[in-house]
């Protein structure tokens, strides 16, 4: 399954990234993890190009604070 933007959540806010690149942020863990775990950690969220600048500045919340504000950011859908 390839990455999804936490920042592209409704379809007519989802823009077409061209370059297909994705990366992970890590903000601030609300969790600790023993030295033998695997997994994708809780406060590791993937954003597409168009949307990682707007992780700029909120890495010391925790992923789900950031992806508030972040989402707050985003045109709404009327319906």
């Amino acid at each position: 399954m390839p990455p999804e933007c936490a920042a592209c959540t409704q379809p007519t806010i989802r823009k077409h990234n061209p370059s297909g690149k994705f990366t992970v942020v890590y903000f601030h863990s609300t969790v600790e993890y023993p030295d033998d775990w695997t997994g994708h950690p809780e406060n590791a969220v993937w954003f597409c190009a168009e949307h990682l600048p707007l992780t700029e500045g909120l890495t010391h919340l925790t992923a789900l604070e950031a992806i508030d504000r972040i989402r707050a950011q985003l045109p709404q859908v009327k319906a």
